[in-house]
């Protein structure tokens, strides 16, 4: 079954995705606004709008607005990426009416009160400081920051104690009646609803949203920089985060480039995870991460050791990097691969809430639905001549960037 569509009277695209025999609803509210469409001076600007949508509008004040969204049950909230910002909610169907009513509000009514806003700075200052603590946060910021250097892509979605310091109601509401409108969201639901409640429900909260296009000055491509980047921190462990080239979201090699990343490091059989823990014992968690943006992408491949095994990891990681060009995978290693990337699509399908995120991703990449026979196709005719291809295409043995953090000195001192 296709979805359901439809557009409110301002123009706000709405898709549902019928699940009769669910009893549970799921919806979630796209904005196409995310941190690498900040100015350097409105750095985490997103982040901290995507905060104080929750801290108060014109008919419920923050406490009235948590009250409601525990009321409701299920689960409310939001995520903020460098090309996003997503509301979302899952709720029992006969709740979704309230649910889209109070997203509605958090969305259209917000008035970014003075001093919910200085309250929510320490907030966000707090964020920013616990992922200061955590190593893996931090080495990943590290390579973002080098491997993409001046471009957007490389400033910490966060933003900076600096840039949050002198974010001020005014900028704020700006930021906010600049990026949200009927032009720049688009509203997904899956489940069991009431579809003609749902529209009346969706024209009276939604139908607020100003009338816009989106108009955006084009953005520059990210571009690599590849090279060693060093920290030393008082660390435990060597931490490392090592970027390869990826590939733009609409890339036809994508779904090659999730078998090759899930071969490398996507679960216990695969080369990295064999190579590093079983044989080797160098670290505990090793893994490859695919990220692609849509003019662009990485992909991560991330593990810690202690100081006296840093050199062999870093060669082994690389070695293994490298070894994807001149050792094709086997068909029963693809095999393997395949059914790990299409069971991880599937199972994410059985609940409302991975139906209705597909939904916003499909729309967001390639503005229409994207049928699960379709994606699956394409995985079925992924060859290891196309995987190894991309790799040499991508020149991952020769270019890349490592992120090095911990106690440095005592790996350079042999310790």
């Amino acid at each position: 079954m296709g979805y359901v569509t439809a557009v409110l009277k301002n123009g706000l695209p709405v898709y549902w995705d019928p699940m009769p025999e669910s009893r549970a609803a799921s919806i979630g509210v796209w904005v196409r606004s995310g941190s690498r469409y900040e100015e350097i001076s409105q750095g985490g600007m997103t982040h901290f709008l995507e905060h104080m949508c929750f801290k108060g509008t014109k008919t419920r004040n923050a406490q009235e607005i948590a009250n409601e969204m525990d009321f409701l049950g299920g689960e409310m909230n939001a995520f903020t990426s460098q090309e996003i910002t997503s509301f979302y909610a899952m709720v029992l169907s006969e709740n979704a009416p309230r649910a889209v009513s109070l997203l509605g509000d958090l969305l259209c009514e917000s008035v970014f009160d003075e001093e919910e806003l200085e309250r929510e700075k320490g907030v966000v200052l707090e964020e920013l400081m616990e992922a200061k603590d955590d190593p893996e946060d931090l080495v990943s910021e590290q390579l973002f920051s080098s491997y993409f250097a001046n471009h957007s892509f490389g400033r910490p979605i966060l933003g900076t104690e600096e840039s949050i310091q002198k974010f001020s109601q005014r900028s704020v509401m700006e930021y906010f009646q600049e990026n949200y409108h009927s032009g720049s969201m688009f509203i997904t639901i899956a489940g069991n609803v009431d579809w003609k409640l749902i529209l009346k429900t969706l024209e009276k909260s939604f139908g607020k949203s100003p009338k816009k296009k989106l108009d955006r000055i084009a953005q520059d491509p990210p571009f690599e920089n590849f090279g060693i980047w060093e920290s030393d921190e008082d660390f435990e462990q060597v931490h490392m985060s090592i970027g390869v080239r990826g590939i733009p979201q609409r890339d036809h090699r994508q779904s090659a480039l999730r078998l090759l990343t899930t071969h490398l490091g996507g679960g216990m059989s695969s080369r990295l995870f064999q190579e590093v823990r079983e044989k080797r014992g160098l670290a505990y968690s090793v893994y490859a991460s695919p990220m692609s943006f849509s003019d662009g992408g990485i992909v991560r491949v991330v593990a810690s050791t202690r100081p006296s095994k840093r050199k062999e990891l870093q060669s082994v990681l690389l070695s293994e990097i490298e070894r994807v060009e001149s050792v094709p995978l086997t068909e029963d290693e693809l095999a393997r691969s395949k059914n790990q990337l299409k069971s991880s699509l599937l199972f994410g399908l059985e609940s409302v809430s991975g139906r209705m995120s597909k939904m916003g991703r499909n729309l967001l990449t390639w503005g229409e639905e994207i049928p699960v026979s379709k994606i699956e196709q394409w995985i079925d005719e992924v060859t290891p001549e196309d995987i190894q291809s991309l790799a040499r295409d991508l020149e991952w043995g020769k270019n890349y960037g490592i992120s090095v953090m911990g106690p440095i000195s005592k790996t350079k001192k042999g310790h």
